[in-house]
């Protein structure tokens, strides 16, 4: 009788479990450096929400300048992978504040990673830059990655102060990211509503309050939505989804010809189309 009794127990306390080992953030160490790309950067620590830290590689610009590009990875990713992406940036003339998000790289660990989190990362980085960069951060260009795009979105339409923001390979809406990842467990009648459920009241927030697509609409700073056309993780019609959620004419969309979700190099080829937006927008 008493097993009768534990067994539903058991079986909820493994079911949370597996739910959070399935959506737990790999952490990887940042195995390549600035220097690895020619950039000479200044390591720093900064706290974040809870107090916990957060690492960061602070690059000055070659000439002085008044402008910097803050970057922020995706998921399971660290700064080092956007130094691809920080080096024509920096080639253009920016300042650079590359982060590691909390649970991510170098920085320290705070409960469960979800997206809003990452964008109250992104809040802290700018408060940090603010308080000891305000001279080289007088413009300042968001640009996100994947989570971190879609963090980027989040961050922009609660207000954060930036002058333009770039959306690099964002999904469209968390409740179809976890129908394409749970797609398996359609077998199960309810399975899927019962995790997404779950997920929400973890995270804090119901699934359409935080979607880009809910984010687009709620942007007035220019804004960039950048996608590969073989982004084989956030299919591209999550993107045309996204550009057709809202016709303002402060949201521009840009299409990366042979881009995979994680080809950040190829948007060094592109590069031009991405620095034609920032100085159509910069100093505006």
């Amino acid at each position: 009788m008493i097993y009768l009794i534990f067994l539903p127990v058991l079986l909820i306390i493994g079911f949370v479990i597996a739910i959070h080992l399935s959506f737990r953030a790999p952490r990887l160490s940042n195995d390549v450096s600035p220097s690895d790309y020619g950039l000479d950067a200044q390591i720093h620590s900064f706290v974040g929400q809870q107090g916990k830290q957060l690492s960061a590689w602070w690059i000055n610009s070659d000439q002085p300048s008044n402008t910097t590009v803050l970057i922020l990875h995706g998921w399971g990713a660290n700064k080092s992978m956007m130094l691809p992406l920080a080096k024509p940036f920096h080639k253009a003339g920016f300042n650079l504040l590359l982060i590691d998000a909390h649970n991510h790289g170098d920085s320290e660990k705070r409960g469960v990673s979800n997206m809003p989190k990452f964008a109250e990362d992104l809040e802290s980085a700018v408060n940090w830059l603010n308080q000891n960069k305000p001279n080289e951060c007088q413009q300042l260009i968001v640009v996100g990655h994947s989570v971190g795009a879609a963090a980027v979105l989040l961050a922009a339409s609660k207000g954060l102060t930036a002058s333009m923001f770039i959306s690099i390979a964002s999904f469209v809406h968390p409740k179809l990211m976890m129908q394409r990842y749970l797609k398996k467990l359609d077998i199960v009648p309810g399975l899927v509503q019962l995790i997404s459920n779950y997920a929400q009241w973890v995270i804090g927030y119901k699934f359409e309050a935080i979607a880009p697509l809910t984010s687009i609409t709620r942007i007035n700073q220019p804004t960039l939505l950048i996608h590969g056309d073989a982004d084989s993780v956030i299919p591209l019609s999550d993107y045309h989804l996204l550009c057709d959620a809202t016709k303002k004419d402060n949201i521009e969309c840009l299409e990366i010809p042979g881009a995979d979700h994680d080809s950040i190099d190829k948007i060094e080829v592109h590069f031009s189309a991405l620095h034609d937006f920032i100085e159509k927008h910069l100093n505006k």
